[in-house]
């Protein structure tokens, strides 16, 4: 069974500044204090990222500090952007969760998105991660689903899949930002019963994953053919909204069509339409 969120709205940022007689742009800039030494990371190694509102207790041992802010009137610094940049900072330094404690929006004296973290090395990172991006070599596990069961919701329910995508735009008066697009799986609010618990039960959320990236795909396909960029607002919001329509739509017949997975011959055949339509897209798997 599904349910869906929205991760972003893309916001009109108005940018006022004093014309200059030279203006520049630089790229973002990264200050980090590190106080413990450790060997970096390996690409594949799982980082966790905890936003400001996550109030989980860290276990672990704290290295250090990283400070992603502008240099100047800055391009290439959104908050999607800068978030990679310090999860590679922090890939470098041995970290593997980083903890957001300090975010200033882009304003009237800078174009960028101003992150302040904390990075920790922790036993398990897992066990922290609220928030799972579609990776086509990362399945779900029933450790993912976290959530407490909503029975007087979804009475007939044995497990849910809360997952969704949203967009951000780069901002800059040098040149139009591009538009981000990304998928994740919310564990916190994803779940299952006790009577759900087996492969077959998770296969079945599993697509439901799968058919959110696929949209999420299909999204980047159709900006990228509107040439939408960030100061086209309603013709992305307008793309975004007709998408996301599909999606539930598609979510719902997909529950409808299999009886939540019951009729195992149709969810086979989901499966099988699913992966097709994800090896469609593959141009547009990431940003």
């Amino acid at each position: 069974m599904f349910a869906f969120f929205i991760l972003a709205y893309m916001k009109k940022i108005s940018l006022y500044f004093l014309l200059l007689s030279v203006v520049w742009s630089c790229s973002p800039k990264l200050r980090s204090t590190i106080e413990k030494s450790y060997p970096p990371l390996s690409d594949n190694a799982l980082i966790i990222v905890l936003d400001i509102a996550d109030d989980q207790t860290i276990i672990g041992e704290e290295i250090g500090t990283i400070e992603a802010k502008d240099g100047g009137l800055a391009v290439n610094c959104t908050y999607y952007e800068n978030l990679l940049n310090v999860k590679s900072a922090a890939r470098e330094a041995g970290a593997n969760l980083v903890k957001i404690i300090a975010h200033k929006t882009p304003d009237n004296w800078s174009t960028c998105h101003r992150l302040k973290a904390r990075i920790y090395k922790v036993a398990n990172p897992k066990n922290y991660e609220s928030k799972i991006e579609w990776s086509l070599d990362r399945k779900l596990t029933w450790d993912d689903f976290k959530g407490q069961p909503d029975l007087a919701t979804y009475p007939n329910a044995l497990a849910l899949t809360n997952s969704g995508f949203g967009y951000e735009s780069g901002v800059s008066m040098f040149k139009e930002g591009k538009v981000f697009v990304q998928s994740v799986f919310n564990t916190n609010y994803s779940w299952v019963i006790p009577e759900g618990r087996n492969e077959y039960v998770l296969r079945h959320e599993q697509i439901h994953f799968d058919i959110t990236e696929i949209y999420s795909r299909k999204l980047r396909k159709e900006l990228y053919d509107a040439n939408a960029t960030s100061s086209d607002i309603l013709k992305t919001k307008q793309i975004f909204d007709r998408i996301f329509n599909e999606m539930e739509l598609r979510q719902l017949r997909y529950d409808q069509e299999t009886q939540r997975g019951d009729k195992k011959e149709t969810q086979e055949h989901w499966e099988a339409v699913v992966e097709l339509e994800l090896a469609k897209y593959e141009l547009y798997k990431s940003n």
